[in-house]
């Protein structure tokens, strides 16, 4: 279950004491084995953890099509994802690289066998879109609106909200909207993500690597993270909301 029932009590700065029941989100850790072989150990919500697991192949580059991708199982306790690949992958023994912000994720130091990047050819994504777009992610989640504690990404094609997903933290958040996409067909060049979190330089390498050439914030991105967007060919707009947005 996502979330869990807990009586708390809620204090008042004239004394008073409210007893109620709130929903306080489950976290687990998920390790990832990618043919046989340990390759990452990441900290996320339940749900769309087979999303999860393809987008961060796809976002780590160890992967750039569907097909590389022969199956994802995971256990029934979900608390790890076994993964097999048509192409070998070099794993190492420790797990050591983290992301920024997130909760002791850790994957192998794999650059040398990482995808490089390239940039993102033009689409035809049209900035007026950007509000309804915004207008839906202002009407809230289902887990969010329960526990006030997730992050969450929609998935837009050609400005259509097709999927939307809601975790813990950023990244897992993003990496299962990208896996979705990845594992539903959905051509790179037509999607666009908007997301609930700050924006940093990891955060966009991953939409760079995954081959989306649009990503909305409600929230702000880095220095770092405008720069590398401007020479990736990435557009970014941030403090997107039903009325407003902002870009460079």
């Amino acid at each position: 279950m996502s979330f869990l029932p807990k009586k708390i009590s809620r204090v008042f700065l004239d004394g008073r004491v409210e007893e109620r029941t709130a929903f306080f989100l489950n976290e687990r850790r998920l390790l990832i084995k990618v043919n046989g072989n340990p390759w990452a150990s990441i900290v996320c919500s339940d749900g769309n953890l087979v999303d999860l697991v393809a987008g961060c192949l796809l976002s780590f580059g160890v992967i750039e099509k569907k097909d590389q991708i022969v199956s994802i199982e995971i256990c029934p306790q979900k608390i790890a994802a076994s993964v097999v690949l048509s192409k070998e992958v070099d794993c190492f023994s420790s797990l050591q690289k983290q992301e920024s912000c997130c909760p002791k994720n850790k994957f192998l130091e794999m650059d040398d066998e990482r995808i490089p990047l390239k940039k993102i050819a033009k689409s035809g994504f049209e900035e007026k879109w950007i509000f309804a777009l915004a207008k839906k992610f202002a009407e809230d989640g289902d887990l969010h609106r329960k526990t006030s504690g997730t992050h969450r990404c929609i998935l837009a094609r050609n400005g259509e909200a097709v999927f939307e997903a809601e975790d813990i933290g950023r990244h897992t958040a993003m990496d299962k909207v990208l896996g979705w996409m990845l594992l539903n067909d959905i051509p790179a060049s037509q999607a666009s993500i908007f997301t609930s979190g700050r924006v940093p330089l990891d955060m966009v390498e991953k939409v760079v690597r995954a081959g989306v050439g649009v990503l909305i914030t409600k929230s702000v991105p880095t220095s770092q993270s405008v720069q590398f967007a401007k020479e990736h060919g990435l557009k970014l707009f941030f403090r997107a909301w039903p009325d407003s947005y902002e870009k460079v």
